[in-house]
């Protein structure tokens, strides 16, 4: 039998897309915007590499694809944007979110991606099966949409209490894991550990907040949904933001805080983030040293830059390709430091103020309290009880005018 002749891009976005990457890898993905870009074939060829990628029934694969599909919208020219709106791209989308046995969040992810290429690509008519086959996916999907507010609330007593009793459970769990002995290696024996299943077949499906969850134990949400206020004092967010959480506000309703900005938001539009393990925090030093151990490569590949001449053919320079593609591979990793510490400054910042709030509130207290002479410390007319003032330091006087009271050292 005769093999079909394979698509010159097959290899390449099989290698971007492939189903054991733990995340996005952008040397392997810009590889792909490079070579769609620099190829007169390339956008056609590339669009169908990534059509038969879809058709691939890892969940994990098909997310990838939609990643590597948006890397090529937004690094490459109206080619790919044709490519990309055709009608056998659109086609194989909405076949995808369609189809019974495909995962909810690669429907939510071809959602929102065909939401972001109508807009991006709404000032082309030519580009409009795009928004047609939007708008027919919204239709024939209602339940990707965003919920619907739930109504405001006032907490009550019970539920005050509930959240008081969910604190304290929290915190004496918290106080027996710290006792609790540790095995081998740091770990706690009572602790399960890694499971060896396999993880990466089907993402974690994100579950919203369920109605009547406290504020007491959670510390962090992510959202799960854009989120524009409709009212005074609501906070504003976009799907995939980290929420600060600061309180219950009314049933079903919290406050938290996001990039300096504090209000209230729904529950069903956000899912909780746990603490951050001892494991993700060295990963994250890890990362942060990996990026600041290229700064000395970045700084050389500028200098070998500014020093070449304009005929010298960067392809052939070996040095030059070898520490731009090693300095490459740093750049999301430098963008997602860029995000987490804008976030960390907006958070410490909003923590200053409040400190400095509850400064002058105490301060306030406090001198007002020293303003205003304590309770009992002077003696009540015509009493020598030692309930309150000095006491009688001899006896007192046989007679006493009207209005006037004892002195421990009369005059005269």
């Amino acid at each position: 039998m005769f093999r079909a002749q394979q698509n010159a891009f097959d290899e390449a976005v099989a290698k971007a897309t492939d189903e054991n990457l733990t995340s996005e890898n952008w040397e392997y993905i810009l590889d792909v915007c490079d070579r769609a870009n620099s190829q007169d074939s390339g956008p056609k060829e590339v669009v169908g590499a990534l059509i038969k990628r879809l058709a691939h029934r890892n969940a994990n694969v098909q997310l990838y694809t939609l990643e590597l599909a948006n890397s090529l919208a937004q690094n490459c020219g109206i080619q790919v944007h044709r490519e990309l709106a055709s009608r056998s791209f659109t086609d194989a989308m909405l076949r995808l979110a369609g189809d019974r046995t495909t995962h909810q969040q690669v429907k939510a992810k071809i959602l929102e991606r065909m939401a972001e290429w109508t807009e991006m690509f709404a000032k082309d008519p030519d580009l409009g099966i795009m928004e047609g086959a939007y708008m027919k996916l919204k239709t024939q999907n209602p339940n990707l949409q965003p919920p619907s507010k739930p109504v405001k609330r006032e907490i009550t007593d019970i539920d005050r209490r509930k959240e008081e009793e969910e604190l304290q459970m929290a915190l004496e769990l918290s106080v027996k894991s710290q006792q609790q002995p540790q095995g081998p290696g740091g770990q706690s024996q009572s602790s399960a550990g890694p499971s060896t299943a396999a993880t990466n077949q089907q993402p974690a499906q994100p579950q919203a907040v369920p109605s009547g969850t406290t504020a007491a134990t959670v510390s962090r949400v992510r959202a799960l949904f854009d989120f524009q206020p409709s009212e005074p004092g609501e906070l504003q967010f976009k799907k995939g933001d980290i929420i600060a959480v600061l309180e219950s506000v009314y049933k079903d309703w919290w406050k938290g805080s996001l990039r300096g900005q504090t209000g209230i938001f729904p529950l069903n539009y956000v899912e909780k983030l746990s603490d951050p393990t001892i494991e993700e925090l060295q990963r994250e030093a890890q990362m942060e040293a990996e990026v600041f151990g290229e700064i000395k490569n970045v700084e050389k590949l500028l200098t070998l830059l500014s020093t070449s001449s304009s005929d010298t053919n960067v392809k052939d320079n070996e040095e030059i390709t070898t520490l731009y593609h090693s300095t490459l591979a740093i750049r999301p990793k430098l963008i997602e430091l860029i995000g987490k510490y804008s976030q960390r400054k907006d958070d410490f910042t909003q923590l200053n103020e409040k400190f400095i709030k509850a400064r002058r509130d105490y301060e306030a207290l406090l001198e007002a309290s020293m303003s205003q002479p304590p309770a009992g410390q002077y003696a009540r007319p015509g009493g020598y009880g030692y309930g309150g003032g000095y006491p009688p330091q001899g006896p007192p006087p046989q007679q006493q005018a009207p209005g006037r009271y004892y002195s421990p050292n009369p005059q005269g």
